[in-house]
């Protein structure tokens, strides 16, 4: 079986950076995304770094539990083995706190909660336990802090870090390893939010902030992080 990385969001921002270092790196990376016109264009870019790697693409919207399951198809179809798995996929959409409806908390709770958990499920599912296994958990530094005019986001990623504390006690003991990462603001399209303006020239570049993520989750030794805040310089 070929070893293989999944990572969602990865059609642009810091899940292609990320997906652009792990080919360089040698792995195989299969990445996820809803856009099938972006996903094209972020498979060129890595056929361009793979060499000899494989880098495949597959249409998913993680908060669809039906697409999730076509992954696990995919994957197995494939005879893939999953080695890392970085859930990276997520959307911001801030207001205040009396602005909040329905809609506005499933759109968040979906992208950022909802298709964490449905991604990760299945990958555990098709992998069997005597595979070594390393779920890379990519919140946001909202997930550690509240913010003004997050709320409903704030709320989702507190999830998603809830989420990640209990995986990592279920399953210790195991040959699953559990990694959060909380990143604080970057220079992707993560801001391009209709009506509403944010002088991002101070975030991070990520493809800076890949290179600290990929850089701790590859490298391990005998020892591997478990929790990682990348924060810009003031």
């Amino acid at each position: 079986m070929k070893k293989i990385s999944v990572i969602s969001g990865g059609t642009s921002g810091l899940g292609l950076e990320i997906a652009r270092l792990l080919v360089k790196s040698g792995k195989n990376v299969l990445i996820l995304g809803r856009n099938n016109e972006k996903l094209s264009k972020a498979s060129h870019v890595l056929q361009k770094d793979s060499k000899n790697m494989i880098a495949e693409s597959l249409v998913c919207n993680i908060g669809k539990e039906e697409d999730v399951r076509k992954v696990g198809e995919f994957i197995r179809s494939k005879s893939y083995e999953v080695e890392y798995l970085f859930n990276n996929a997520g959307m911001g959409l801030f207001t205040k706190a009396q602005n909040s409806t329905s809609a506005l908390i499933d759109t968040l709770f979906e992208a950022n909660l909802k298709g964490m958990i449905l991604l990760t499920s299945e990958i555990l599912r098709i992998t069997p336990g005597y595979q070594e296994l390393t779920i890379v958990n990519i919140m946001s530094t909202s997930a550690l802090l509240g913010r003004a005019e997050e709320t409903i986001y704030c709320a989702a990623k507190w999830g998603a870090r809830g989420y990640t504390e209990a995986l990592r006690t279920e399953l210790k003991g195991t040959k699953r390893n559990i990694i959060a990462v909380y990143p604080g603001g970057m220079k992707t399209d993560f801001w391009n939010i209709p009506g509403q303006n944010r002088d991002i020239s101070t975030f991070m570049d990520p493809a800076e902030v890949a290179e600290k993520i990929v850089n701790a989750v590859i490298v391990t030794d005998k020892m591997f992080v478990t929790d990682i805040t990348i924060n810009r310089k003031k």
